[in-house]
């Protein structure tokens, strides 16, 4: 019986420990890792990735002079080194199967689409976002036929894990 138990003991303590050393199990959550441990090995590689980003939001009602709508959200966004696209959960030009051309400017990964659509009163001729791969920051920006540029999202990123089942 004392040598079953601890049979079993030992054998959940080298599970613990290897899910540990696996990164399947985190002691102190999100909030004590530094940006660069939330974004994990892909902060300045080129391996794709997935990143999930609580954002937010910024959206113009009607049209651009008028009070924006702000709400938080959470969105997804991925990055793909080998075809040099990105995409993430927007709702205007890019989405994840419309992906934008992707360009590394240092540790910032731009995303960006042409476009040619009416919205907000105003004709979008552009749509790009960028990830800072060294902090999580994300930005989202449209660009209108006038030359203006307008921030629809802020927010921040950290990498998605596949879990360990």
């Amino acid at each position: 019986m004392l040598l079953s138990a601890l049979a079993s003991l030992l054998l959940f303590l080298v599970l613990g420990w290897l899910s540990y050393t696996k990164g399947w199990i985190q002691f102190g959550g999100v909030e004590g890792l530094t940006p660069e441990q939330a974004l994990g090995k892909t902060k300045l590689s080129t391996e794709n990735a997935n990143f999930v980003c609580e954002v937010m939001v910024s959206m113009p009602r009607g049209n651009l002079q008028a009070e924006p709508e702000v709400y938080s959200d959470v969105v997804v966004v991925g990055l793909n080194y080998e075809q040099k696209s990105g995409w993430y959960q927007g709702q205007f030009s890019i989405s994840e199967s419309r992906k934008g051309t992707m360009v590394l400017e240092g540790s910032k990964a731009v995303v960006s689409r042409p476009a040619m659509f009416q919205r907000f009163g105003e004709m979008i001729t552009g749509e790009e976002f960028t990830l800072d791969r060294s902090n999580g920051a994300l930005v989202q920006t449209l660009t209108f036929k006038n030359g203006k540029r307008r921030h629809i999202l802020k927010g921040t990123c950290a990498k998605m894990s596949a879990a360990p089942f």
